[in-house]
This record gives C-alpha cells, structure tokens and sequence, in this order.
C-alpha cells in the first residue's frame, strides 16, 4: 500500500492499493465490465467472459480508498508457459494521465515475477501512443506488428517485457 495524492501536490490523498481478485462476485464481474466499456471503443468481457477469467486466469484490481479505479486482466500464454498475456487493462475516465497506469503495470509485473513468470506480453493499437508510452515506460518494447484488422482498419503491435533477470525470450 501506498500514498498518493491523485492531483500531484494539492488536494486529496488516496492509498492506493493492488488486489488479487480469484472470487466470482458480481459486483465485481459488473465492475470488470464498466471499466472495460469506459476503455475500449469494444466490449472485451461479456458475464461469461468475466467469469471464467476470475476463475481460470489472473484479476487485479487498483483500489483507491477502497474504491476499483482499475483493472487488468491476465491468462499465462499457451506458447511460453513462463509468460503472462494482458488481456485487459484500464483506469477509470477522470483518473487517467496521473501516472496511476505505470504503477499499476509495475505493481502486477512485480507480482508475477514473485508467481514464477519470465515475461510478460500485450497488444495493444497502434494508435493508441499514450497506452503505448505507459507500457515503455514500464519496460516493454515492440516485439512485432500484427496486420491490419480487416474489418475495422486497426493495427496492433504485440509489446513483451522481460521480468527481472528470466530467461531470454524465445518465440516457439
């Protein structure tokens, strides 16, 4: 746990707080599901989407005060047991762009490495340079670009981070 005051220097502190979630509950399948909506221009969770990855892959939440300000979502890869995959991740609108993103990232990452994983990996669009920002900054680099998305126009990159000192990554 730790301090932070959400507008930098002035203002209201939070104790900001990271939360493995493993229960099914429904207030927070809601919650995964609203956050999800206020990020991406699609729903990435249905009910039974949300569901399944509390039960079967990994849930944190950033809580402020006690209060979800954010989510991610994580499966371990099929292709490199070692290494995690975000599926998901956001902050709720109004308290982005206050570094809240970066600390998240780092605390899960830092968590994972203590779970035994060497790498953790993405995609994220292109387009989307502030989320691309946060991940370099966290220590992510490029690792690929996928095609265009036929349907919609968009290009996603894949970005991998080595956790501390794993193994050098290798594509099967």
């Amino acid at each position: 746990m730790e301090t932070f005051r959400i507008d930098g220097t002035a203002g209201r502190s939070f104790t900001l707080e990271l939360e493995e979630c493993r229960e099914i509950d429904e207030a927070l399948v809601r919650t995964l599901i609203e956050i999800d909506l206020q990020t991406f221009s699609e729903s990435t969770f249905s009910q039974y989407t949300a569901r399944a990855f509390l039960r079967n892959g990994r849930v944190f939440v950033l809580k402020a005060d006690g209060h979800i300000i954010g989510t991610c979502v994580l499966m371990r890869s099929w292709d490199r047991p070692s290494e995690g995959l975000i599926l998901s991740m956001g902050i709720r609108p109004g308290l982005r762009c206050r570094g809240l993103g970066h600390r998240f990232v780092q605390s899960i990452m830092e968590r994972l490495q203590t779970m035994g994983l060497h790498a953790v990996s993405l995609m994220v669009s292109i387009d989307n340079r502030r989320a691309i920002r946060v991940y370099e900054e966290t220590g992510f680099t490029v690792d690929e670009t996928m095609e265009r998305d036929s349907r919609t126009g968009e290009a996603f990159v894949v970005m991998r981070c080595r956790l501390g000192n794993g193994p050098e990554l290798q594509v099967v």
